[in-house]
């Protein structure tokens, strides 16, 4: 007998009771408990659940906007946070916040959007982007500093896996020394990401040292985890939202897609669509009062 846990989430408080009744009406499974996280999500244990049919929950629950997680492991079974920086922890784009800062004409929204989606090679679009920041003087890093937004629950989900033993990772596509300022204030122990170069001057090259820039270099850095630590990905959390992501989401073993691009959302079963970071708590299991903000 394989039981699962599905975890449901909602941006309102509901009725426990009634969403149980709403998953007897309309799904097939058995179920055989129900423990509550928060006045806004609910585990219920199922018996017998069929995978494949996951995409029926995804309609179901789509049209109630709530986000939904079928596990067969409790967050006591996981070791490793790994998370994209982004449109993830936050809502920026920053290596375009750069450029738009330059003035360039060079659409980097669309780019930076095909890319994500995986329409264009992400390795090419990023050498473009860095190559017109080229003379420009290092400080306007500051200035998109300013300016980032860190997305709603992302603190409270590091510091509550740091608090249970989590060895949590900020992997992005992204570069220091923004990435490091993203990663201190979040709290996460370990920041891995591409490096611009910097002239004598304090200007940029338009070259950088890419860390994770090449392809399926998320998965890599998994793979040296797993080597270097003795850890499984079955052991990692991931949680990302373009096509850059998609290798590091396919092979954790939880991998969650964060209002994410189409190519996420078509190979990836488990989306935070309507609610907040912290619903990959929620998806663990993990209870509201153990949260540390």
């Amino acid at each position: 007998m394989n039981n699962k846990f599905l975890s449901l989430v909602a941006n309102e408080k509901f009725v426990a009771d009634e969403l149980i009744n709403f998953c007897k009406e309309n799904f097939s499974f058995k179920i055989l408990s129900t423990r509550t996280l928060s006045n806004h999500a609910l585990e219920i244990e199922i018996e017998n659940f069929d995978i494949n049919k996951i995409q029926d929950l995804n309609k179901t629950f789509n049209q109630k906007q709530i986000d939904f997680c079928v596990r067969d492991q409790n967050f006591q079974d996981f070791k490793v946070l790994l998370c994209d920086m982004d449109a993830t922890m936050i809502a920026n784009e920053t290596l375009d916040d750069l450029v738009k800062i330059t003035g360039s004409d060079f659409n980097v929204d669309e780019t930076s959007k095909l890319a994500m989606e995986g329409k264009i090679d992400l390795r090419t679009t990023l050498k473009n982007r860095v190559e017109i920041l080229k003379g420009q003087p290092k400080s306007l890093i500051d200035e998109v500093l300013k300016g980032i937004k860190f997305n709603p629950g992302g603190k409270t989900l590091v510091s509550t896996l740091n608090n249970l033993g989590f060895e949590s990772n900020l992997i992005t596509g992204g570069f220091k020394p923004i990435s490091t300022y993203v990663g201190e204030k979040l709290g996460f122990k370990n920041v891995i990401s591409n490096e611009f170069n910097f002239d004598e001057k304090d200007c940029f090259t338009g070259d950088y040292i890419p860390i994770t820039g090449e392809k399926n270099s998320k998965y890599k850095y998994m793979e040296t985890i797993s080597s270097d630590k003795n850890i499984s990905f079955q052991e990692m959390v991931s949680v990302g939202d373009g096509s850059n992501d998609l290798q590091m989401l396919k092979h954790s073993g939880l991998g969650i897609g964060y209002h994410a691009h189409q190519i996420i959302k078509d190979n990836i079963n488990h989306q935070i669509k309507f609610t907040d970071l912290k619903s990959v708590l929620f998806y663990l299991g993990i209870q509201e009062s153990q949260f540390i903000d």
